[in-house]
């Protein structure tokens, strides 16, 4: 189809107006234009240029930048080519919504430096980006607190920038770094900022030492946390914050001692994560896709290595580790990856959702639960039997029997036979004969799987594991910190911290997470750690 140029004249780009034309390379808007939009509940039709793959040229004649409304450009791949305006009218085009999350913005000259923006803490540490020009360029200004490795060149260049040690006098120091095409009254700038904190970039930091036993490894990361939000305080906050919601909860609560805890400062070029749709600079290259998820094996080998860093943490115990990811966002949706070795990933993001699947719910469901307790879901999606659930892409069946293969979703059963469910010796005790029994329904079906208790942390968040659950858990710890176990010393110190229930899905604030939760992800084999 080419490149297509829209008439002068024409003042708004209706929704749908070209969804779904994928062989468009090309779009060139006029300077008369003042709108494009997107119509919710059209499905993959609603915006103006929505899943247009193909998409490699955008024009921007218009000195004012049109109204994008939200959603018009979904699909359109935002960090694979320029978006060219008019010269001297880049930054409105930057700040402008819609427009700003295409990541290169640029007047009709090609002069593009990606990132846009490089930040940094006191320590000093380097940054790479790449400019691309048409021809020649140089440097023409630049803050002598930061040094680049090329100052001038010719066409697309790698540059590493450089940032010098910062006095640690709680201010904050920015400037501009601009470059220009040799012989042309053109420029491109990058912005750069470093700010104060008290640890240096990459620092391991030891929030908890094992008091008892071995010591079991607790990895807590952020991701999405830019130098500002470090320098006030935000990751160190939510890194605190997860470690109490972690332990505020039996059994976690009562043998606490037996955790090293350990978080650190790795910064992201931009605050927040990414959906499909919009792209964020961020350490750990973590998205949004209907939950928390990541972008290919190397960012998970990247935060494993990463937690191997931690003084008590290697490519040997990783595996009997666990490592919390928190993404710098309020969506709800978490997800744990496992790996068949044992070790974990659980996404836990700081979700504002009401009780009981706020922050502390997603803590202890996924990295409590799923990560450290190997738990299976108990909540049901599905009226229908596991057996027969009639989804080729939904094999649960097989999920839970090579979970049950692996040791792991003890709190789950495919069969009701009390003689033969993994916690028949608590359905007549005496301590927990009232609340533990046999329960049809769970791991997304009403049929044909067993649960314990009528609720419980796996089922809707509530802060409170089922009795198998905390047993789980409970020989899990003692076993990673190389004590001794038993089913009567867990009964005689079992405490049981019973909650009131709250509808499973829903929120305090009316709000529903049934389309955000995910099963966890099984991974296969975990590679080595160098």
């Amino acid at each position: 189809m080419g490149t297509l140029e829209i008439p002068e004249g024409v003042l708004s780009i209706g929704a749908g107006a070209f969804a779904q034309c994928r062989m468009l390379e090309g779009v060139i808007l006029p300077e008369s234009l003042e709108s494009i939009k997107y119509q919710p509940g059209w499905g993959e039709e609603g915006g103006a240029f929505q899943n247009c793959f193909g998409l490699g040229r955008i024009v921007c004649k218009g000195r004012i930048p049109a109204y994008v409304q939200d959603g018009s450009f979904n699909g359109v791949p935002k960090d694979n080519f320029t978006l060219e305006v008019p010269e001297g009218y880049e930054a409105q085009y930057q700040a402008a919504i819609g427009w700003r999350e295409f990541k290169r913005i640029a007047a009709y000259r090609n002069l593009v430096i990606r990132p846009m923006v490089a930040t940094a803490i006191n320590t000093p540490v380097t940054r790479d980006l790449v400019l691309t020009a048409d021809d020649a360029w140089s440097v023409k200004s630049q803050p002598d607190w930061v040094t680049l490795d090329k100052t001038s060149g010719k066409g697309k260049t790698a540059l590493r920038l450089t940032f010098a040690q910062k006095p640690k006098d709680g201010t904050v120091r920015s400037g501009e770094v601009v470059f220009q095409l040799d012989g042309k009254d053109y420029e491109t700038r990058l912005s750069v900022s470093q700010y104060d904190y008290e640890y240096a970039e990459d620092e391991l930091i030891t929030l908890q030492r094992a008091s008892r036993g071995d010591g079991v490894n607790l990895v807590i990361l952020g991701d999405g946390f830019s130098a500002k939000d470090i320098s006030e305080g935000k990751l160190m906050q939510a890194m605190k914050q997860t470690c109490e919601h972690f332990f505020n909860i039996q059994p976690f609560k009562s043998y606490r001692d037996y955790f090293n805890v350990y978080t650190a400062v790795p910064v992201s070029a931009e605050s927040g994560v990414g959906t499909v749709n919009t792209i964020v600079n961020n350490r750990f290259n973590t998205a949004t896709n209907g939950g928390v998820t990541r972008n290919g094996d190397d960012d998970y080998y990247e935060v494993l290595q990463y937690a191997c860093k931690a003084p008590t943490v290697n490519n040997e115990n990783i595996n009997r580790s666990l490592v919390i990811m928190i993404p710098n966002t309020e969506d709800y949706g978490g997800v744990t990856y496992m790996w068949d070795d044992g070790t974990a990933i659980a996404y836990c993001p700081m979700s504002d959702y009401g009780y009981p699947l706020d922050f502390r719910g997603v803590i202890q469901h996924e990295a409590g639960g799923h990560g450290f307790g190997k738990l299976g879901d108990e909540y049901i999606y599905h009226n229908a039997f596991i057996q027969a659930c009639g989804c080729s892409c939904c094999p649960h069946e097989s999920s839970l029997q090579w979970a049950h293969s692996l040791g792991w979703y003890q709190n789950l059963s495919l069969t009701g036979k009390m003689g033969d469910v993994p916690w028949r010796d608590f359905i007549f005790h005496e301590k927990y004969h009232t609340i533990v029994d046999i329960f049809e329904g769970g791991f997304m079906h009403t049929r044909g799987v067993y649960r314990s208790e009528q609720n419980s942390c796996m089922n809707n968040d509530i802060p409170y594991y089922s009795t198998i659950s905390r047993f789980e858990i409970y020989r899990r710890i003692m076993e990673y910190a190389g004590q001794s176990w038993s089913l009567e010393d867990f009964i005689e110190n079992d405490v049981m911290e019973v909650v009131a229930s709250t509808k499973a899905g829903w929120t305090d604030d009316g709000r529903t997470a049934t389309l955000n939760s995910h099963e966890p992800v099984f991974m296969g084999k975990r590679p080595q750690i160098r």
